[in-house]
């Protein structure tokens, strides 16, 4: 019974992951019409949310962590968190959230092209079959064969890097995470990327409408610090391959928020593309590979 309710447990804060991260990109719309810039954006989202990851960190408390494994953390936030969190954002200049989200929902099969070139790891059938779905799905998104891009060239090709910077760093702190905790891991890799931001910020452009505040407060807690924590307690409970199958409501409820909130629509063609994504994550995602770290 114990177990059960560990199990409901874990799909739950899955869930919520899923869905509190897929609001990210709508906040970053809202905000953009306010007039507010990428970089001040970030530096100001992980400037908020870096006390909350500390105040857990104190929480839940653990060994130590070497100098070795924490040179491997500060890169992996430099990388990880900050280059990927900084063309995503500027690849949300030009695209909807939906197709944003539906790209960076590609990561895992980036993250099995990566190992297959750095680790000589064979791309086996289902893998094969897994990234066609997937690629062939970002295809019909983005409208490739209509001749439809209307500029979003730039921003997916952003959004794609965004996720092959995360799939990189995802790599690089996979056998780490075996031996840090994921709280000590988020709490030093954020604290990395809050201060390149802010140092890449230099506080240029300070927003004075408390409107803007409180959006940033909003994406701060509920798309940055909430998805980090709840994702982390989801998989150890439920497991990185069944975490991936409940993720694949991320996607969808960034559409439907982005229809709300933004007046965003897909068409049937990018539907279909959305789906074939979503298949081809879960198809690559179902015997056990990991979950993506979000930023």
């Amino acid at each position: 019974m114990q177990n059960q309710n560990s199990s409901l447990t874990g799909y739950i804060l899955i869930a919520v992951a899923a869905v509190t991260f897929s609001a990210k990109g709508i906040f970053a719309k809202i905000l953009y019409a306010y007039g507010i810039d990428p970089v001040t954006l970030l530096a100001l989202r992980f400037a908020i949310a870096l006390p909350f990851f500390w105040g857990l960190l104190f929480i839940y408390q653990s060994e130590r962590v070497g100098i070795r494994d924490l040179i491997v953390i500060i890169l992996s936030g430099l990388v990880g968190f900050y280059l990927s969190a900084l063309a995503d954002f500027y690849g949300l200049l030009y695209i909807d959230a939906s197709l944003e989200r539906t790209i960076i929902y590609s990561f895992p099969t980036m993250v099995v092209i990566l190992t297959a070139i750095l680790f000589k790891e064979r791309i086996g059938g289902r893998k094969l079959f897994a990234l066609v779905l997937t690629y062939g799905g970002l295809v019909l998104a983005l409208k490739v064969f209509n001749g439809n891009l209307n500029g979003h060239l730039l921003g997916a090709g952003l959004v794609l890097f965004s996720a092959f910077v995360g799939a990189l760093s995802y790599i690089l702190t996979e056998a780490l995470s075996k031996r840090v905790s994921s709280v000590k891991i988020s709490a030093y890799s954020t604290t990395a990327c809050a201060f390149a931001f802010i140092g890449s910020w230099h506080g240029a452009y300070i927003p004075h409408d408390i409107k803007v505040w409180e959006i940033l407060f909003l994406l701060a807690i509920i798309s940055t610090f909430i998805p980090v924590v709840t994702l982390a307690m989801g998989i150890k409970r439920i497991g990185a391959s069944r975490a991936a199958i409940v993720s694949s409501i991320g996607p969808v409820s960034t559409a439907i928020l982005a229809y709300i909130f933004l007046g965003e629509q897909m068409d049937f063609i990018q539907i279909i593309g959305m789906i074939l994504v979503m298949a081809g994550v879960l198809v690559i995602s179902y015997k056990g590979n990991k979950v993506q770290k979000e930023v």
